[in-house]
């Protein structure tokens, strides 16, 4: 599949906290309280979480930059497009977006995972000029209770 530039009129924005209930295709309920309790990281500037939203409200996009980490380096996570509206350039802008946000906060360099089994989300970093670092063992908390795990190659962008 190509992807073909969007035209679609989604705009992008802070999260905000009644985006939350407009989430749930992005993931189970661990993942939207996981998401509440980053709001509050956001909030003090520890990290950047942007949504991509219809004109008629519909939130379409998710990703966040977590600062954490380095004062130089944005910590890229969470991206996610609504599968209905995947490879139409939507998650190419929300990258841009969070690349911006992660220039605005002073970092050099931006870095974000994916997964061994999404090649299609790895070639579109690697597209955007991300470059391999590595492979890393990653796990989290999924609903029920469980945990996944995952090995994910580490890709940075100097910016």
């Amino acid at each position: 599949m190509t992807s073909s530039s969007s035209s679609l009129p989604v705009t992008f924005r802070d999260l905000a906290p009644e985006d939350l209930s407009d989430l749930d295709w992005s993931g189970g309920s661990t993942h939207l309280e996981s998401l509440a309790r980053e709001l509050e990281g956001a909030s003090a500037g520890n990290s950047v979480l942007l949504v991509g939203v219809l004109p008629n409200g519909r939130v379409v996009a998710l990703g966040g930059a977590d600062f954490r980490s380095s004062a130089q380096l944005g910590v890229l996570w969470m991206l996610v497009v609504h599968e209905t509206l995947q490879s139409l350039g939507i998650g190419s802008r929300l990258i841009t977006e969070l690349e911006q946000r992660v220039r605005d906060h002073g970092a050099r360099a931006v870095r974000l995972e994916v997964e061994h089994d999404n090649p299609r989300a790895a070639a579109l970093y690697r597209r955007l000029g991300y470059r391999e670092l590595g492979s890393e063992l990653q796990s989290w908390a999924v609903t029920g209770g469980r945990t996944y795990v995952t090995v994910s190659s580490v890709l940075e962008k100097a910016l």
